[in-house]
C-alpha cells in the first residue's frame, strides 16, 4: 500500500518535476514570461490537485475498498505543497521577498487576498495534518473538511478573478466545486436528520 500511495504522488509531482527541469534549461523553455509561466502553472496545478482530493471524499463514502481512504491525505499535501510554490514563486521571484511591497501588492489586488486567504486555509490543513496534532486531526475531520472546500472555493475565486476573461476550466472548476458542496450538503443534512431520530 505504500508503495502505491508513493507512485500516486510521484505521478502528481511530475508536473513539478517538468516545471524545474524547464527552469533549469534542461529541455524545452518557460516562454517570453518565464515567472508568470513558474507562477501560474504552479498554481494551476495546485488547484486541479485539490479539486482531485475533494473528489476522491464521495468516492470513498460510496466505496467499501478500503483502498482509496488511504490516498486524500497525501494527495492534499501534494495540493498544498504546489500551493505554496505558488506563493513562493510570487514572493520570492515576482517581488524578490520584499515584504514591504507583497504587502502593498495583496492589499490593492482583491484577488491575491482571496489567494493568500485560501493559502492560509491550506496551510493551517497542513500543520494540523502532522503526527504530534494528529489526534486532533482526527476529531476534528469535519472542521478539517469544511476548512479544505473552502479552499477550494477561495482557490477557483482566485483563478476566475485573475484570468479577467471566462475561461472553460475556470467553468468546469466552478461546475465541479458546486456539484461536491451540493452532495456535502446533502449528506451533511441526512447525518442530522439520523441523529434526530
Amino acid at each position: 500500500m505504500k508503495n502505491t500511495v508513493r507512485l500516486i504522488v510521484f505521478i502528481s509531482l511530475i508536473p513539478f518535476i517538468n516545471l524545474s527541469l524547464k527552469t533549469l534549461g534542461v529541455y524545452g523553455g518557460l516562454g517570453a514570461n518565464p515567472v508568470e509561466t513558474i507562477i501560474h502553472t504552479t498554481g494551476d496545478w495546485g488547484l486541479r490537485i485539490l479539486i482531485v482530493t475533494l473528489l476522491l471524499t464521495p468516492l470513498v463514502y460510496y466505496s467499501d475498498i478500503a483502498f482509496f481512504r488511504h490516498f486524500p491525505k497525501p494527495i492534499g499535501l501534494v495540493a498544498f505543497f504546489y500551493t505554496l510554490m505558488h506563493f513562493l514563486s510570487y514572493a520570492l521571484i515576482d517581488q524578490s521577498g520584499d515584504i514591504k511591497i507583497i504587502i502593498v501588492d495583496i492589499i490593492q489586488t482583491p484577488y491575491l487576498i482571496v489567494g493568500w486567504a485560501g493559502f492560509l486555509c491550506l496551510l493551517f490543513v497542513g500543520v494540523a495534518s502532522q503526527k504530534r496534532l494528529q489526534p486532533w486531526f482526527n476529531k476534528n475531520r469535519s472542521t478539517i473538511s469544511s476548512i479544505v472546500y473552502t479552499s477550494a472555493i477561495l482557490a477557483v475565486w482566485h483563478y476566475f478573478w485573475q484570468a479577467k476573461t471566462v475561461e472553460i476550466e475556470a467553468l468546469i472548476y466552478i461546475a465541479t466545486i458546486s456539484v461536491l458542496l451540493l452532495w456535502r450538503l446533502r449528506i451533511s443534512t441526512a447525518r442530522n436528520k439520523g441523529k434526530r431520530s
